[in-house]
């Protein structure tokens, strides 16, 4: 009873965790005033800087990289249930993230500014609905397996892990990645874009194309003839205008 009540604490804060760290960087990359904010702080020398930001980024993107790997999880969940598993990716992933706000170096030189008030607005409009649709996202694969809990709660119930979620519903169904071209999309969704704000949407950028097609082999590997079918009649990023009457049934 006591290991289910731990197991349940642990998962539950995991979920918490990982939404406060979505929070986190929307309120970074919004460069909100209460908030340490991308252009927050004291300036220093440039390039330092950006390199200093550009290891960040790395190491943000090889946390996301390596644990989400087939080999790494086979051999991760030689030490920790497998349940636990999500659960543990999200906790590394929220000092990840607390590591990558903290140490963040301000490079503050302008790059362009958007002054009407009007045109701003709508910026910031797509920027919170770009989070939302990558937040809704998560609910065609399963909301609460993406963030850990169903495996927590399975765990402690006695039922069998499911199959990895898999659909052509919503956003999939116009693109295979749609989280993660929202995480290529909003750092440019800005009004003010900074050299050091433009750093990390280039770093953001070079890490999520260089990562999916990791992703994408383990996800052929998992899924099959489904997911390579998919990959035929699905673009990775970019919808296409007209959608394929052909579909796979997926």
């Amino acid at each position: 009873m006591l290991r289910s009540i731990l197991r349940l604490a642990y998962g539950a804060g995991g979920y918490a965790a990982g939404l406060a760290s979505i929070a986190a960087v929307v309120a970074f990359l919004a460069d909100l005033p209460f908030f340490k904010g991308v252009n927050a702080g004291d300036p220093g020398p440039i390039g330092p800087s950006i390199a200093i930001n550009l290891g960040l980024i790395g190491l943000f993107g090889l946390h996301h990289s390596v644990t989400a790997r087939r080999w790494f999880k086979a051999r991760w969940t030689r030490l920790i249930p497998p349940a636990l598993e999500r659960t543990t990716y999200l906790w590394m992933s929220t000092a990840a993230v607390a590591l990558l706000i903290l140490f963040w170096q301000p490079v503050t030189i302008p790059l362009w500014q958007v002054s009407d008030p009007w045109a701003a607005g709508a910026i910031w409009a797509a920027f919170l609905a770009v989070w939302g649709l990558m937040f809704s996202a998560t609910f065609p694969i399963g909301h609460l397996r993406f963030f850990g809990l169903a495996q927590v709660w399975n765990r402690v119930r006695g039922l069998p892990e499911p199959n990895p979620a898999f659909t052509a519903r919503w956003l999939y169904g116009l693109v295979r990645h749609p989280i993660s071209l929202g995480w290529m999309l909003v750092p440019w969704l800005t009004p003010q874009m900074t050299l050091g704000q433009i750093t990390f949407a280039i770093g953001t950028m070079v890490y999520v194309l260089t990562a999916t097609a990791f992703e994408e082999a383990d996800l052929a590997a998992d899924l099959g003839e489904a997911y390579r079918r998919y990959r035929r009649e699905v673009p990775a990023f970019l919808p296409r205008l007209r959608r394929s009457r052909r579909r796979s049934g997926i």
